[in-house]
């Protein structure tokens, strides 16, 4: 569950950025729209908790995560938030394989191997598991950073971005891959796009 009240950002000496407010319930998903410098990385980094509102509630889960402390909201978001960025955030000097298990290192699950090896099957990357990020395809990237974003099961996922520069093709197929992650995790998945193409593989649509 995402709850959103009176959310607003101004940053120092720019643009000032007031968003409407958001209520998903458990498995509800949602796509937000809008051009370039309207505020869609604002509230992608708000609902993060990269950013602090000026003012405004953000409830995730229960836990309302504007009132956490920032050594607390590191810990939540590790565990319970998935960020999905244009860029693969993904270590250059490990593995594919390495990649992951660095990245549940301080969420808790047990059987990491074997958490690790399902993911892999499900995004098609077992074949690379072995592999440096600087040696994938963009699709193998694409789908590691998939896999980054979700293999710790959080509550909430967040994309940015994830298909403005594919095709149509390739565009339908990381949205059914991200649906399905969002399943699988029992997850709110929310994209932020200008992407006019996935309007119809949501339900629920803001325009910025």
């Amino acid at each position: 569950m995402l709850q959103t009240t009176n959310l607003s950002f101004s940053y120092q000496n720019s643009a000032s950025f007031d968003f409407p407010d958001i209520e998903l319930k458990n498995n509800e998903h949602l796509l937000i729209l809008g051009a370039s410098g309207i505020g869609k990385t604002t509230l992608l980094h708000l609902l993060a908790g990269i950013l602090t509102p000026n003012k405004g509630v953000i409830t995730i889960n229960n836990e309302v995560i504007t009132n956490l402390n920032p050594k607390k909201l590191d810990t939540y978001r590790g565990a319970n938030i998935g960020l999905i960025l244009q860029n693969t955030s993904a270590i250059a000097s490990l593995s594919v394989y390495e990649n992951l298990e660095a990245r549940l290192f301080f969420s808790k699950i047990s059987n990491k191997e074997k958490v690790v090896d399902t993911i892999l099957e499900q995004l098609d990357l077992t074949l690379v598991k072995k592999q440096k990020p600087n040696t994938l395809s963009t699709g193998q990237l694409q789908r590691l950073g998939i896999a980054l974003g979700v293999i710790h099961r959080p509550k909430i996922i967040l994309a940015d971005e994830p298909t403005s520069s594919l095709d149509d093709k390739n565009c339908a197929l990381v949205i059914n891959l991200l649906k399905a992650q969002a399943k699988i995790a029992n997850a709110n998945l929310i994209i932020i796009t200008h992407d006019q193409r996935i309007k119809n593989s949501f339900d629920n649509t803001l325009v910025l």
